[in-house]
């Protein structure tokens, strides 16, 4: 079985980092050079914030089992103590990059939902800035694509907390699309909600596995035109 034929199908948008092919460093800082209105210490520092970037970028390197809290460290530029000031373990480090990850596409989601208000465009936005994912965050994108999908633990607390939320805005638009006699009625919002998923899922996978790279709007919109429509033919009558 191929490699890519191992991982549970459950991972999902992964959104802000670097570009693909190229490979961050984090720039170790001194204690005196954070930037001015940036807490110096706790959720929201810029060290806490470098170790989040560095724990990213290790684990989609080497592998969760292969990231040990010293490699993360290293490359985060601290010691290895100071992740324990942040954090409680490696598993609290990835919960949380992944966290903040999902939180700022929904935050991205809902603010470009104040003046987009068709539900055919909410979507396809949707969709467009899950396909972003790969393309702004590759580490990330590896990430949740391998590492998270071996692990039922981690698989469990992203469906329980991530998924939901991101199917549950997909089914209010969806539904609010019925409600105007845009979509049809007669069809679950709950598994248009799935297939929508699955679907934009399976591009980022053969993204990560393959490199193949696409032009995510032109994508977003192709894959809720075959939503949609189907993939039936008009009729010339």
């Amino acid at each position: 079985m191929a490699k890519a034929e191992q991982f549970i199908r459950v991972a999902a948008p992964e959104i802000f980092g670097v570009r693909p092919g190229l490979r961050r460093r984090v720039k170790t800082m001194g204690p005196d050079t954070a930037k001015p209105g940036v807490p110096a210490t706790g959720p929201g520092s810029e060290k806490y914030q470098r170790i989040l970037d560095a724990a990213v970028e290790v684990i989609a390197e080497r592998g969760y089992f292969n990231s040990p809290v010293s490699a993360i460290a290293k490359r985060a530029g601290v010691a290895d103590g100071t992740v324990y000031l942040y954090f409680k373990s490696k598993d609290d480090v990835l919960r949380t990059a992944i966290d903040e990850t999902f939180n700022k596409f929904h935050r991205q989601v809902e603010e470009e939902f104040k003046t987009l208000k068709g539900p055919r465009e909410q979507l396809e936005y949707i969709a467009q800035v899950h396909l972003e994912s790969h393309a702004v965050n590759r580490n990330m994108a590896i990430l949740m694509q391998t590492e998270v999908r071996q692990s039922a633990k981690f698989i469990a607390e992203f469906s329980h907390h991530h998924l939901v939320k991101y199917i549950q805005v997909v089914r209010e638009v969806v539904r609010r699309g019925q409600w105007e006699g845009i979509f049809r009625r007669d069809v679950s919002d709950g598994v248009v909600a799935h297939c929508m998923f699955g679907a934009i899922d399976e591009l980022l996978s053969s993204a990560v596995f393959t490199g193949r790279v696409y032009d995510a709007k032109a994508t977003a919109a192709q894959v809720i035109d075959v939503l949609l429509n189907g993939i039936t033919a008009k009729s010339e009558d």
